[in-house]
């Protein structure tokens, strides 16, 4: 038996009610207890989804400028030489090997799940939340693009979504994970935002 794997803000989340299921060797936050209210949030409002379980994979040297992913995989290119990719849970070892056939030694492909914690940012009222946690201006990331820029004053990989919803995804090193999330979190609950869980999240389209 593997061990389960859970985000450092886990023990945050349980304390707001979270339900947790285990999908793919990880305990994800599913829901909050009400995925119609969870939903409504995320289309009027704005939600905080805690996304840490994604497989992350980074790519380093001379990177192609497309790169043979499946569909539920996300490239954020940072630089020329410096790309990572997102996918859904316990999914780094095909990642890795798909990368790896395409960009043989000319790049280091390095699993770095464990390295990052995620935090989705999503619905009408994203703007108002970066506004009170970051000096960065989010309209200069068009959707489907990636940056690094801080975000409550930690240094963060931000990945604009190209989906129907406003959807931005924050990456920051594991260690700042609990800090990040309940400063965030904080922000959102003061605009009427509240957290969301998983099953919310891919019901309105998020993969």
């Amino acid at each position: 038996m593997r061990a389960i794997r859970r985000s450092p803000a886990a023990r945050l989340s349980s304390r707001r009610r979270a339900v947790f299921v285990e999908e793919s060797g990880w305990e994800l936050p599913a829901s909050y207890g009400d995925d119609a209210s969870e939903r409504a949030v995320i289309r009027d409002r704005v939600a905080i989804a805690d996304v840490t379980a994604r497989a992350k994979i980074d790519v380093r040297g001379s990177v192609p400028g497309t790169l043979p992913l499946p569909d539920d995989a996300v490239p954020a290119r940072l630089s020329g030489s410096w790309t990572l990719v997102f996918g859904p849970p316990d999914a780094e070892a095909g990642l890795v090997e798909a990368i790896e056939r395409s960009t043989g030694p000319a790049a280091m492909v390095t699993d770095a799940t464990h390295l990052f914690a995620g935090f989705a940012l999503l619905g009408p009222d994203v703007p108002r939340v970066l506004e009170r946690i970051t000096s960065w201006d989010p309209s200069t990331l068009a959707p489907g693009a990636a940056t690094s820029a801080p975000i409550v004053e930690v240094p963060s990989v931000i990945v604009r979504r190209a989906l129907a919803v406003t959807v931005i995804e924050t990456y920051v090193a594991i260690e700042y994970a609990r800090y990040a999330w309940e400063t965030i979190t904080g922000v959102v609950g003061a605009l009427g935002g509240q957290p969301v869980g998983w099953q919310a999240l891919r019901a309105e389209g998020w993969r």
